[in-house]
């Protein structure tokens, strides 16, 4: 006759199994790493320090006047040795480098201008930071027919080195009052492409004349 196997007889089978499993705990986990806490600030922060280029216009304030007045003494430093060269030495690889072939009188005599003018600034309306002449990244402008002589926000950023400097954009727009330069092309390889392909007008840019002073070999 079959008989159920009892309950005990069960589980003494299955002990095999049970010996078996793991009797060991599983690692505790690992504590979390510490957390860098910074305290938040509990004073403001200082102000920007405000400069020339913040201050606006037109009126040229003192901060204006100390930076336009290092920058004019730095002009009139140097035009008179672009002078000497362009008299002393007509054929230097500088001047046809900026200038081509273009008549040497007409090139002295625009520094020379342009020397005088910066000499004495009487009569000049300057102004600075003047916002309707002043759009965009715009260093300076001049207008002939007024006499004004209006200095931007990057003209007070500029450096005194360099090209593009603050005493090389007051030589260009003091030819433009001075010696009726004109515009016709800007920067430094425009300037450099002018002189190769046009001579003459090249004697007519501004940015000729200050890229001739700014880069004189010295």
């Amino acid at each position: 006759m079959f008989r159920r196997p009892t309950v005990l007889a069960a589980l003494l089978l299955a002990a095999p199994a049970l010996a078996d499993l793991p009797t060991e705990k599983p690692p505790a986990l690992a504590p979390p790493g510490q957390v860098l806490t910074v305290e938040a600030p509990t004073s403001k922060p200082p102000p920007l320090e405000r400069t020339a280029a913040d201050i606006p216009g037109p009126a040229c304030v003192e901060a204006h006047r100390a930076l336009i007045d290092d920058a004019m003494a730095e002009a009139r430093r140097r035009l008179p040795e672009a002078i000497r060269l362009v008299r002393d030495e007509p054929d230097h690889p500088h001047i046809r480098r900026w200038f081509g072939d273009a008549p040497r009188k007409t090139i002295r005599i625009t520094l020379e201008l342009t020397l005088a003018r910066l000499e004495d600034m009487s009569g000049v309306d300057l102004r600075c930071n003047d916002p309707p002449g002043c759009p965009g990244g715009r260093f300076a402008y001049a207008r002939e027919r007024d006499m004004v002589l209006g200095l931007c926000a990057p003209f007070f950023r500029a450096r005194m080195d360099g090209t593009d400097s603050r005493w090389g954009i007051l030589i260009h727009e003091a030819s433009h009052l001075a010696a009726n330069t004109r515009d016709h092309a800007y920067r430094p390889n425009g300037a450099l492409a002018l002189a190769k392909e046009n001579a003459a007008r090249a004697a007519e840019n501004a940015d000729n004349y200050e890229y001739f002073v700014e880069t004189l070999p010295r």
